[in-house]
């Protein structure tokens, strides 16, 4: 199994889990020194690097040079 894959999946979870926290309470928890909303913001950077790992996987998968031998 190809290790982007697993790593994709986690990624966007935590991605979305973050994502939806940033939006849906931005104001439980906030980060001591700032008033960005950090978690919406690592939240959707998680969630694009996340999407990328399953991207690069599914093409590695359907383009024949990568996969298990």
């Amino acid at each position: 199994m190809d290790l982007r894959v697993p790593s994709g999946w986690f990624f966007t979870l935590v991605g979305l889990i973050l994502l939806g926290m940033g939006v849906f309470a931005p104001q439980i928890d906030p980060a001591p020194l700032t008033t960005e909303n950090v978690n919406l913001y690592s939240g959707a950077a998680m969630l694009v690097f996340g999407l990328f790992l399953l991207l690069m996987a599914w093409r590695a998968a359907h383009s024949g040079m990568g996969g298990n031998p």
